[in-house]
C-alpha cells in the first residue's frame, strides 16, 4: 500500500468526522431554540467525544493496514527465500480489495517468469547431458584448475574410471598420462586446439584425444575429446603389411624368372636340358603369382560380401571321403598316414559342398606341409546338438602359443622360413568360407605335438 495515500486517507477521517459533527450539533441547538450557551457547552462535549471515536476508529484501521502490509511482506520474503532453495512453485495470495495487490501481482509475475526460464534450463541441460553420455567418444571437462567437473560414459569406458570418484578431482589423478596433461596445459596456455595419439600399454589400444580450451562466464575450462583409433589403426598397419606380403610374394617368382630368362637369351637356351628346366621354374613361378592372385579376388570377393554362396544339405562324410581320396597318394609318397574316421548315421549339414570341400583341402595341404614323415593326418566328424564338428588333426610341429591367435589372419606365417611353401592366405580364405556358410572355425596346438583346426557347421533341418 502507498503510505501517502493512506496518510491522506487518516486526515480526511481526523478532519471531516469533527466538522460533520459540529455542524449537525449547531443545526440542532437552532431548531430546537435552546439555551445557547448551555447547548454550546453540551454541543464543545459532543464534539469532543465524536472525535475520539474517530481516532479510535483511524487507529484501529492504520493498525488492520500495517499488519495486512507485514503480513504480505513477510509472505514476500518467505516465497523469495523458498524459491532461492529451488521451490519454484511459491505465490502470493492478497484479497482483490487490497491497495498492495499490485505488489502481489507483480511478484507472482516474476515467479511465473523465473520458473519458466529455469525449467526450460534444467530440460536443455537433461537434453546436453543424454546427447554427450550417448556420444561414442567421451568427453572430459577440466577447469582452470586441471580440475574436473565433468565424465561422460564412453569415457569412463574408454579409460576405466568412474564418473562419480573422477569428478572433483585434479585430472592427474584421473588419468596419470603426462601427454594427456602437457596437452591441456598447452591448450589452457595457448588458447588454441591441440591434439595428440595415445597408446594404452596395458590394452594395447589406442585413443585420439583433442584439448579445446573453452571460456565463457568467467571460466576457462579445458574440453577433452577422446575416441578409440584402435580399429583405424589396425586396419592401417593391416594395409601396410598386406603390401608389403603381397610385393614379397610378386617379388620372388619375377626376380627368380626374370633372372632365367637372363640366362637363356645368353645362350643357355642352346642347352636344350638346361632350357627345359628353366621354362619348368618360369611356369612354377608363374603358376605360383597366379594362384596368389586368384587367392587375393577371392578372399576380396568374400570380405566385400559380393561371393555369393548357394546353401543345401550336404553330406560331411561325402566330403570326408572325397578328401582322403584326392590327398592319399601324395600323402603315401611323404610317409604321412590319411585317413578318416566319420560317424555313421551323420545328419547333413547347410553349406555348399564345393566350398567345404575348398576349407578341408585348404586345411589338409596345410597338415601335409607341415607333418614329418611317419606323422599321421586324421579327419572327423561328430554331432553336438544342432551342429556337426569336422576335425582336421595333424602330429606335426605344431604352432608355437603366441602365434596360434594370428593363424587366420592374411599372409600370416608361423615358420617365415617356409614362405616359398604357399601364399599365406589359405587359413584366412578357409574362415571367411566357414562364416559365410553360417559356420566357425578354430585352432588349437601344443608345439612339438600337433594341431588341430574345427570347423562347425550347424546341422540341416
Amino acid at each position: 500500500m502507498n503510505w501517502r495515500q493512506l496518510f491522506k486517507g487518516t486526515t480526511v477521517a481526523y478532519t471531516a468526522v469533527p466538522l460533520l459533527a459540529f455542524s449537525a450539533t449547531l443545526l440542532l441547538v437552532v431548531s430546537l431554540g435552546l439555551d445557547w450557551q448551555a447547548s454550546f457547552n453540551r454541543a464543545i462535549g459532543l464534539i469532543g467525544l465524536v472525535c475520539g471515536a474517530a481516532g479510535l476508529a483511524a487507529a484501529i484501521y492504520l493498525l488492520l493496514a500495517s499488519r495486512r502490509e507485514q503480513a504480505l511482506v513477510r509472505q514476500v520474503t518467505e516465497g523469495a527465500r523458498l524459491m532461492a532453495d529451488g521451490e519454484l512453485d511459491q505465490r502470493v495470495v492478497s484479497s482483490p480489495s487490497h491497495e498492495s495487490t499490485g505488489l502481489a501481482e507483480e511478484f507472482n509475475r516474476m515467479s511465473d517468469v523465473i520458473e519458466s526460464r529455469v525449467r526450460a534450463f534444467e530440460t536443455e541441460r537433461r537434453q546436453m547431458a543424454v546427447a554427450i553420455d550417448t556420444m561414442g567418444d567421451g568427453v572430459i571437462v577440466v577447469d582452470s584448475e586441471t580440475t574436473v567437473t565433468l565424465v561422460s560414459r564412453a569415457a569412463e569406458w574408454l579409460l576405466g574410471i568412474n564418473a562419480q570418484t573422477a569428478r572433483g578431482r585434479p585430472l592427474a589423478q584421473v588419468m596419470r598420462d603426462p601427454e594427456v596433461l602437457n596437452l591441456v596445459a598447452t591448450a589452457a596456455g595457448t588458447r588454441q586446439m591441440q591434439r595428440a595419439e595415445l597408446e594404452l600399454l596395458y590394452e594395447r589400444r589406442f585413443l585420439g584425444v583433442i584439448a579445446t580450451p573453452v571460456s565463457g562466464n568467467d571460466r576457462e575450462d579445458v574440453v577433452l575429446t577422446i575416441r578409440d583409433v584402435t580399429r583405424a589403426r589396425q586396419i592401417e598397419t593391416t594395409r601396410r603389411e598386406f603390401v608389403s606380403n603381397v610385393s614379397h610374394e610378386l617379388r620372388s617368382p619375377l626376380a627368380s624368372a626374370s633372372a632365367m630368362v637372363e640366362v637363356l637369351e645368353s645362350g643357355a637356351i642352346d642347352d636344350r636340358e638346361t632350357a627345359l628346366d628353366f621354362l619348368q621354374r618360369i611356369r612354377g613361378d608363374v603358376t605360383r603369382m597366379t594362384s596368389l592372385v586368384d587367392e587375393l579376388l577371392e578372399l576380396s570377393s568374400l570380405e566385400s560380401g559380393q561371393m555369393p554362396v548357394h546353401m543345401a544339405p550336404v553330406s560331411v562324410n561325402d566330403v570326408l571321403n572325397e578328401i582322403v581320396e584326392r590327398f592319399q597318394l601324395a600323402a603315401s609318397s611323404d610317409g604321412i598316414e590319411l585317413s578318416s574316421n566319420p560317424l555313421k548315421d551323420l545328419p547333413h549339414v547347410m553349406g555348399e559342398q564345393r566350398r567345404l570341400e575348398q576349407v578341408l583341402t585348404n586345411l589338409v595341404e596345410n597338415a601335409l606341409r607341415f607333418t614329418p614323415r611317419g606323422g599321421k593326418i586324421t579327419l572327423k566328424a561328430q554331432q553336438e546338438t544342432e551342429w556337426v564338428i569336422v576335425t582336421v588333426a595333424d602330429t606335426g610341429v605344431g604352432i608355437p602359443r603366441e602365434h596360434l591367435p594370428h593363424v587366420f589372419e592374411r599372409f600370416y606365417k608361423v615358420d617365415r622360413s617356409r614362405r616359398e611353401k604357399g601364399t599365406g592366405l589359405g587359413l584366412a580364405i578357409s574362415k571367411h568360407l566357414v562364416q559365410v556358410q553360417g559356420g566357425d572355425i578354430s585352432a588349437t596346438s601344443v608345439e612339438g605335438e600337433g594341431s588341430e583346426f574345427r570347423v562347425k557347421l550347424r546341422r540341416a533341418t
